[in-house]
């Protein structure tokens, strides 16, 4: 089998990074992300990410977009809901999600998820949505901890993270030394979609399922679905769709 669709891999596996420079990868690549997803070059955000939460998403009075980005899906799952929230630590992408992606039912927030939720005084939200944000979070249960602190019980959580079976072989550092599936790293690479490279680096964590599987659990967000997406051009999944029902 090949995996190389992403083209020569440049990776450097990390015991762990701060939020804060991975904010400042997210702040310097936010206006390339803008461009790739507005102008349809990047299928897997609009053709496979999207639709599959907004299959799963139903009408909610209230709805938060944690790692929201440039607002971009926020925009979209805003017609599901009567009031949408977008939290992401980036201020560049925020900057582009008030221009861009601007309504009067959403208001968008620089800050992380672990700063809103500890703002908060009890839970506000009846549904949460996480785009390929939990990967980026150097503290996994801290992030889906924020995440259910805002939601009322029996709230419902999609979140879509890398495949961590299928991810490591087509971004290249399974076969890397260093690499073991059961443990939890830091990957930098340099930015890629399936139609554009770049040479900006950014950095996504590894976890194994069970990771995710039992942070979720001991937050009270058990997950309740597992859907497995591939997308065009790849024989296997490369994402993870998680449902979780907030107890």
């Amino acid at each position: 089998m090949s995996f190389a669709l992403l083209g020569p891999p440049m990776i450097s596996l990390r015991k762990t990074k701060s939020l804060s420079r991975i904010t400042r990868e997210w702040d310097a690549i936010a206006g390339l992300r803008e461009q790739q997803i507005s102008s349809g070059k990047d299928h897997s955000a609009n053709h496979v990410l999207a639709p599959a939460i907004l299959d799963e998403l139903t009408a909610v009075d209230c709805l938060v977009d944690v790692g929201c980005g440039t607002g971009w899906l926020t925009s979209r799952v805003a017609s599901r809901a009567k009031i949408a929230v977008g939290l992401d630590p980036s201020r560049e992408s925020i900057a582009i999600a008030q221009t861009r992606h601007a309504s009067p039912s959403i208001t968008y927030h620089a800050e992380s998820i672990e700063e809103y939720a500890h703002r908060r005084s009890r839970p506000r939200f009846d549904a949460a949505i996480s785009n390929m944000a939990a990967s980026s979070a150097p503290d996994l249960e801290a992030f889906f901890s924020g995440s259910r602190r805002i939601l009322k019980r029996d709230a419902l959580f999609i979140a879509t993270v890398p495949h961590p079976c299928f991810w490591p072989l087509y971004w290249g550092y399974a076969s890397d030394p260093k690499f073991d599936y059961g443990k939890s790293f830091a990957v930098e690479g340099e930015f890629k979609i399936r139609k554009q490279a770049s040479d900006m680096l950014t950095t996504h964590f590894h976890h194994p399922l069970d990771r995710y599987m039992s942070a979720l659990e001991g937050v009270g967000l058990p997950v309740t679905k597992v859907r497995e997406l591939s997308g065009r051009g790849f024989k296997f999944p490369r994402f993870l769709l998680l449902i979780s029902r907030a107890v």
